[in-house]
Order: structure tokens, then sequence, then C-alpha cells
């Protein structure tokens, strides 16, 4: 068995359900690109891995399926000026002939890839392991949080730095941020507010090997060290949180199967966390993107005043040769009604195999939102491939991947 496949068996083994309990939050699986922005940041952590294999797959050509066509567009100057200057990307690379694991964060020039300067970060080692990184930045694009989590069986070891990026993207100073996470609490994803002051975790805690009784969001103040946490004792646990503006959290409520009624609204809501906390079903539901066969659910990003919500959908249309043609679509929707405003991007991947274990199956997760960006209507996304929506056309972040900020296949985050 390869390191690959057995990354899927172990990742198709913690997403199975628990019945009965409350489920522990995902073991962190590599974020590729773990989202990261000037507005919002959510991790797209479900099943990572199975979507690195797929976009493999598709770009290669394995399998008979087609590469994803779409309508794409260069990077021009004219382009660049209306982007973040910069983007970081977080990766891990193999040294000393393969016996250790080290962790890098690079800066990007957006318009013409460049690597800027680059810093190395402590790696968080957990009984002789590691999980790859995740990154969020504020939105200023020069603030930036780096996360490692260290799974055990009982609780996450989190560590996170601070990457601040002088004026001319050229130097990075790098300082560990007093963020302490209590034993026996699983920590999802972490999100930085576009002010930089605080940092957004979504957390399971009092956990065993199975259950936790608690789950919740803390908004860490990274002056102070103080926690505000929003929590809830239902059964389920709030994943993929990120920033809506600096006053309001959006977050994946995802409700265990004995929850109580009040605790089964699956989807997509928006807290306000400018209070000293409370409950967390206390906040209100905000249109969701549709469950894909398989049950995954696209990332959503709620607009900074919460009137609109960014996110994807992914369909497959079967073929006479049995073969399944996907088509994603990057969309915007009425946060309040659910309706569809319009489609920002579409893009199609031909001739897909089908099955549980087929192309078109590990292809539904391959379609995210990463962050708005420079507005809502030009989102940072991973849809088959990088890019930045900008009207109707996919422009590829130029030097993204390259020989300098990429490193163990699949483990690159990518922030602005």
């Amino acid at each position: 068995m390869t390191e690959l496949e057995d990354r899927l068996r172990r990742e198709l083994h913690e997403l199975a359900p628990r019945p009965g309990s409350i489920r522990p939050l995902r073991v962190p699986p590599p974020r590729r690109f773990a989202g990261a922005a000037r507005w919002l940041a959510p991790a797209a952590a479900a099943a990572a891995v199975v979507v690195i294999a797929a976009v493999v797959m598709v770009a290669t050509g394995r399998g008979g399926a087609s590469a994803p066509t779409g309508p794409t567009a260069p990077m021009t100057v004219q382009v660049a000026r209306s982007l973040p200057r910069y983007y970081v990307v977080a990766f891990q690379r193999y040294i000393n002939n393969g016996r250790t694991i080290a962790t890098y964060a690079a800066v990007h020039a957006t318009a013409t890839g460049a690597t800027l300067a680059s810093v190395r970060v402590p790696t968080l080692l957990v009984q002789g392991g590691s999980m790859a990184p995740s990154i969020t930045g504020a939105a200023d694009d020069r603030t930036f949080v780096l996360m490692e989590s260290g799974e055990t069986s009982v609780h996450d070891v989190v560590w996170c730095y601070r990457l601040r990026v002088s004026a001319n993207g050229r130097s990075v100073h790098l300082r560990k941020l007093p963020v302490s996470v209590p034993s026996s609490m699983a920590i999802d994803n972490a999100a930085l507010s576009p002010d930089g002051t605080r940092l957004a975790m979504s957390a399971q805690w009092s956990c065993n090997s199975k259950t936790c009784d608690y789950s919740g969001i803390r908004v860490v103040d990274l002056a102070s060290a103080g926690v505000t946490s929003w929590t809830t004792q239902a059964n389920g646990a709030p994943f993929n949180v990120s920033w809506a503006g600096n006053n309001a959290l959006a977050f994946e409520w995802q409700s265990g199967l004995k929850s109580p009624p009040a605790a089964q609204r699956t989807g997509y809501r928006l807290i306000d966390v400018t209070g000293a906390g409370g409950n967390l079903l206390a906040s209100r539901a905000v249109a969701s993107p549709s469950a894909e066969p398989t049950g995954y659910v696209p990332a959503a990003l709620v607009t900074p005043d919460g009137k609109n919500v960014i996110t994807s959908e992914v369909q497959g249309v079967h073929t006479w040769t049995g073969r399944v043609n996907v088509v994603a679509r990057v969309v915007e929707l009425s946060a309040s009604t659910g309706r569809r405003l319009r489609v920002l991007y579409s893009t199609t991947v031909d001739h897909a195999s089908s099955g549980a274990n087929g192309e078109a199956s590990q292809l539904e997760q391959g379609c995210n939102v990463l962050s708005l960006g420079a507005t809502v209507t030009a989102p940072l996304v991973e849809c088959f491939s990088i890019g930045v929506v900008v009207r109707g056309k996919l422009v590829r972040l130029p030097g993204f991947p390259s020989a300098r900020s990429s490193g163990i296949s699949g483990q690159n985050a990518i922030a602005w």
C-alpha cells in the first residue's frame, strides 16, 4: 500500500459516522489550501486527501478524465492592481535525506509569482509525526497566522505563529502566539479576524477517544490571550469557521444522529461575537450549499454585511458511455432566502469514471471558495485549479506551486 493510499484509508475511517455519539472533530488531514483571507478564512478540511487524489488524477489525465475546462485569463498588471499584493504559502519538506520534516512559509508577489521572502517555522511533532500547517490572513495583506495541529488519542496539540510581512514583502517576522489549548480539546480550524486582532477556532472539548461533552467556537484575543467562547452541549459540532466582517463568524453546524429538534438545523450559521460569549446555537441560520451525494458540504463564505453567501456546487451529468461530465460552479446566494443570485464561474471535467470510488465522486469535493479576496465577487478558489475569479474567468496565481514554495505533495496551504 502506498503512502497516499494509506492516508486515504485512514481519512475515510475517520469520516465514518459514530451512531449515537457526539462526533469528535475530524482528524485534520493535510490542509492543502486551508484558507486564508482578507475577509474570511475557512478551512475546507473534510476529506482533503481525497480531493488531492482527484485533482492530481484529473490534471494528469489518469483514469480517462479530461483536464478541467473553464474560461481562464492571464494575470495582468490591471488585474493584479485589484488584488492583494502578496500571497503566502505554508508547506513542509523532508530534509536530512528524508529523516526530518521541516515547515516553511514563503511570500509571493501576486502580480509575478516571484518568491520575495521565506521563513522556516518550528515543526510540531507528536508521536514522531506531523500534520500539515494551515494559514489564514488579515485584511492588511501583511498579517498572517500559521497553525500546526498534532493529533493525539484524545486531543490536539496546537501551535500558532504570527507572520508579519514587511511593506515591500521581502522580509517576514515570525513570533509564536500565546494561544493555549486545554487538555482534551480538539481544534478543527482557525481564522484570523480582518483587523488581525483575534483568532477564531472551532473546537470540541472534554473529549475522550469517542465523544466530546462540549463543542463551540473560541475567540482568542491575540494581545491579551483572553478567550471568549460560544458553546453548546448539543449533539454535533461546528466546522469551517470564518469571519464575516470583524463582528460576526460564520460556521458549518453538523448535528449528530440523536440531536434534539433545536440542534438539528444542519448547515451554515452566523453568530455575533461582540459580546461576552454564550450559546452557539443562538446563532441564525443562513443559506447553505447543498450537500453532495457523498454528504460533503462545500465551503461557504458570508459577505461582511451578512447579506450574501459565496459558495460552490458540483453536479455530475451521466453520459451514454457510462462516464460522467462533472460541472462545478462558484455561485452567490442570498443569505436569507438561499436563492441563487448569479454564477461567478463555471468549469467542467469530462469523461470522469462513475461509481462510489470513481473520479466523479472524488471530484465532488474539488471545488471550494477559499477567500473573498479584494471584492466579494472576485474570490480566491480551488475549483479543480487554484486561481482568482475575475469577471467569470479564472486567473491563475503565477508562481503557485513553484520549486521555492512547494513540498510534500498536497500539503500546501495558501493565504492572502
